[in-house]
């Protein structure tokens, strides 16, 4: 009776293989199949609500059941690991390293194989089996390339007792241009080379830029730079004979002399011409590259930096040059890191830096490679082995112009279109003649053996004493700032009188008295080693060096420096 009573109450949802009912709508069934009129439907309806109340707590509970078990999955299941993707060896098989360790790995079939790259990072299950692609790290160790192995392969390290690892290139650096000193970001199990980060400032602080500046922009220096132009200009012109002749071309050279009389610009001209007369001899577009080193810049008090430095700018020259550009290594103030190694207090750097120096030079082809030129106010102070032929082979004097020289520089600073005051302001037509007799006349008052003139005592050790005058320390940088003080004197002129002034013969006159009553670039004192720099004396034929003074009230007495 039972199987029939239920036979009854069978819907289309009963049949097998669909859903059973929930006990509310088989109660809800069996009210269905009650008479309207039912005495017992109230009761039966109180039942389905007290019914309908269990499904729905029990609904609740089955949820925070199946959300703690979730937790309790999170919080049991092991940890991914995260590895380095290489490369794919086969079919659905990937090659990663995973705390230095390599594996052969399955990859999940949601995983496309062929959308990773090499060096992106990897997400691996406790199987070993790559689930996730995580992209490239975006922090890491940082190191620098000391040599480049192939298209695809780095050595880095090497220094500072590091050892050296050969790592591999990420897929984003395979087309990137990479050399000797860039630094690069690696992975944290140093196998693949990320990044290539940019140069550090230090690094492009030598670079130095070089104007338009032809030979006849450089005054007073005609013999200098006819050394110069013999030196690098007919090897290049008549390059033919000269291989005929096997005559070697120099690998370096040497400006010396007193300062502000234009070393670092016939460095910088020199640049310019040089690869003026290249391009125009191959017809490349061929850009110079002056890298200006000051002495002291190399000089550090870590162990093997100062070398570490020198090598690193023999190797940009000579990547730069790899590059089309034509390197120039100028080093000014030279004997602060090529002195003698003995006589310097720097003796235990030079001792290594020194010989690290002349390897470098030993490497270079002379004219092709690097154009070495090396400045100095004390020549003697260089180590020999630096000087020696075959490394540094021409050794130029850069002398104190005289007054054809001094009229020449002059003649530079003071051009046509600025303004001039008096008649020389009406001289419009011809003002470059006008411009000519003012400096003239300059130069006669400048260059006159007088009292007023005079501005050094120097006792020489046989006794015989000599009087230098101002025309002999007179030097283009003097000069330069001897018209900038007139154009000053012109400026305030013109600003307290309101009127259209320019510069005045008076102007330059006063200014060359200031030049050289301030004392800007002379020593203070008057010791004989800090003036040697500016005088063009042997030191050991010199006892006593007095400085000239005139204003007595305002400088202390002249005291003889003797050696």
């Amino acid at each position: 009776m039972n199987d029939e009573r239920s036979k009854k109450f069978e819907t289309p949802d009963d049949r097998p293989g669909k859903r059973e009912l929930s006990l509310l709508q088989a109660f809800d069934l069996v009210l269905a199949s009650f008479p309207p009129d039912d005495r017992n439907l109230p009761e039966l309806f109180l039942i389905r609500s007290e019914i309908a109340a269990q499904e729905e707590t029990i609904g609740e509970a089955q949820q925070m059941i199946e959300k703690l078990e979730e937790v309790i999955k999170k919080v049991t299941s092991p940890a991914n690991r995260i590895g380095t993707y290489l490369s794919n060896p086969a079919r659905d098989t990937a090659h990663i390293v995973v705390g230095g360790a390599d594996y052969y790995c399955n990859v999940d079939p949601r995983i496309s194989l062929a959308k990773l790259k090499k060096g992106t990072r990897v997400l691996v299950n406790e199987a070993y089996v790559i689930v996730g692609d995580l992209g490239f790290e975006t922090a890491g160790p940082v190191t620098k390339i000391t040599e480049v192995l192939g298209a695809d392969r780095l050595r880095v390290g090497s220094e500072h007792g590091l050892q050296s690892l050969i790592l591999q290139r990420s897929a984003e650096l395979m087309k990137a241009t990479l050399k000797s000193g860039d630094e690069v970001r690696v992975d944290p199990n140093y196998r693949v080379a990320l990044e290539v980060l940019a140069h550090p400032q230090s690094r492009e602080h030598y670079l130095d830029d070089v104007p338009e500046l032809p030979w006849e922009k450089v005054g007073g220096q005609d013999q200098a730079l006819q050394a110069i132009k013999d030196a690098i200009e007919l090897p290049l012109i008549h390059g033919e004979l000269f291989q005929k002749f096997q005559h070697a071309t120099p690998k370096g050279f040497l400006l010396y002399g007193p300062p502000g009389c234009g070393k670092t610009l016939i460095g910088k001209a020199t640049a310019y011409n040089l690869t003026k007369q290249l391009r125009e001899k191959t017809g490349d577009e061929m850009k110079e590259y002056f890298m200006h080193v000051k002495g002291p810049e190399i000089l550090n008090m870590w162990v093997g930096e100062s070398e570490r430095i020198v090598r690193e700018i023999f190797s940009t020259a000579r990547e730069k040059r790899r590059e089309g550009f034509l390197p120039f290594l100028f080093i000014d103030e030279a004997e602060s890191i090529l002195g003698t190694r003995r006589a310097s207090r720097y003796s235990n750097i030079l001792s290594t830096l020194v010989p690290m120096f002349c390897s470098e030079m030993d490497g270079i082809d002379s004219l092709h490679d690097v154009v070495i030129i090396l400045a100095s106010n004390r020549a003697d102070l260089i180590d020999p082995a630096i000087l020696r032929p075959g490394r540094i082979d021409r050794k130029i004097k850069v002398n104190r112009p005289n007054k054809e020289g001094a009229r020449e520089i002059y003649r530079i600073y003071l051009t046509n279109d600025l303004p001039y005051d008096g008649a020389l302001a009406k001289e419009a037509g011809n003002i470059g003649s006008a411009i000519d007799r003012l400096i003239e006349r300059i130069l006669e008052v400048q260059f006159a053996r007088r009292d007023e003139n005079k501005f050094l005592e120097i006792t020489l050790r046989s006794g015989r004493k000599e009087i230098l005058y101002r025309s002999d320390l007179l030097s283009g940088a003097i000069i330069a700032s001897i018209v900038e003080r007139a154009k000053g004197m012109a400026i305030k002129r013109a600003i307290a009188t309101q009127e259209d002034q320019g510069i005045s013969e008076s102007d330059l006159q006063l200014s060359f008295i200031a030049e050289f009553t301030e004392n800007d670039i002379f020593p203070p004192t008057d010791m004989t080693e800090d003036w040697f720099k500016l005088i063009d004396y042997d030191p050991e034929n010199v006892v006593k060096l007095s400085p000239v003074r005139r204003d007595e009230q305002s400088r202390p007495p002249a005291r003889g420096g003797v050696i």
